[in-house]
């Protein structure tokens, strides 16, 4: 369980805001202010700079809020953990963003499930910035990722490089050309939501190039792969994706690899869980399993 005064803290980091800190933790302003004293004084350190609009944390109060993040989602895991022993659970509770989700993980299940039937496994399928939060709350032990993420907050080891290609349709007038990638900015383009892990390295990629995706001729914003590959397909506009998504459409021709001279982007499939986890040898277990089974799959 985590110390109250260091709950205090984290909620204020939060909130940025002693009144709404205080409302939320059912407290007085004053016992706010106390906690974060006590903490200063114990740490001897300045944890905060000015108050109200100008409320800051100092380097020394970032830093803390880092370990306490830390220590609080692990705290939470405990209760779990302890439960999944004295209930002899086996199970596998991670959450995956969509391309991987989709079309990486299901042989990988269904090849644990045929090993062992018993574990019990639960998969949540959200873009980078939801499964972040939800390893902080505890929901969830590792997390498949795809995206950008913050890697001095977390744990994370490589599961594959990955190819990240331009796709649009056959009929497209770039179907059968090698361009540049200036020579797109003329097409509709089609991308997921912000937070999911295609556009951050879509956004990152174009920024590299001076480029944005406002540039091209109009934004459409799908949270589906099915129907941005079938609005591609259409010709309604061009999209971004990993390879790995769309081998199945490209080798029976219903859309088309884009051929640019000037943009070859790979990025990793990352498995991501937090820092100082009490149940680490486990979770790395699943690491090694899921390694071990992409590459005998594919």
């Amino acid at each position: 369980m985590l110390d109250n005064r260091l709950q205090t803290f984290l909620t204020l980091c939060e909130t940025c805001n002693y009144t709404k800190t205080a409302q939320k933790l059912n407290m007085t302003q004053p016992a706010v202010s106390q906690h974060i004293q006590y903490l200063e004084n114990y740490y001897q350190v300045v944890l905060i700079s000015g108050k109200g609009k100008n409320f800051s944390l100092t380097a020394e109060g970032k830093a803390l809020q880092e370990y306490v993040r830390t220590l609080f989602a692990n705290s939470k895991r405990i209760l779990t953990l302890v439960q999944r022993i004295k209930n002899q659970a086996k199970p596998l509770n991670f959450g995956a963003t969509l391309t991987i989700g989709e079309y990486t993980v299901p042989d990988i299940l269904y090849q644990i499930f045929k090993d062992d039937p018993e574990t019990n496994i639960s998969m949540f399928v959200e873009n980078t910035h939801v499964l972040q939060k939800m390893l902080w709350e505890g929901r969830i032990d590792f997390a498949l990722l795809e995206g950008h993420f913050n890697q001095n907050q977390f744990d994370f080891k490589e599961i594959s490089n990955e190819i990240f290609v331009g796709v649009c349709s056959p009929e497209n007038k770039i179907a059968s050309k090698t361009i540049s990638i200036d020579e797109l900015l003329d097409q509709n383009l089609i991308l997921r939501e912000p937070g999911s892990g295609t556009r951050d390295i879509l956004e990152q990629a174009l920024y590299n190039k001076n480029l944005n995706i406002k540039d091209f001729r109009r934004i459409i914003e799908i949270g589906n792969m099915k129907v941005i590959k079938e609005l591609c397909h259409k010709d309604i506009g061009i999209t971004f994706m990993y390879r790995e998504a769309i081998k199945s459409e490209l080798s029976q021709g219903y859309l088309k690899e884009i051929s640019l001279r000037d943009f070859n982007i790979t990025h990793p499939f990352n498995f991501v869980y937090l820092k100082d986890c009490p149940d680490k040898t486990q979770i790395e277990y699943w690491f090694e399993k899921i390694v071990h089974l992409r590459n005998s799959i594919y």
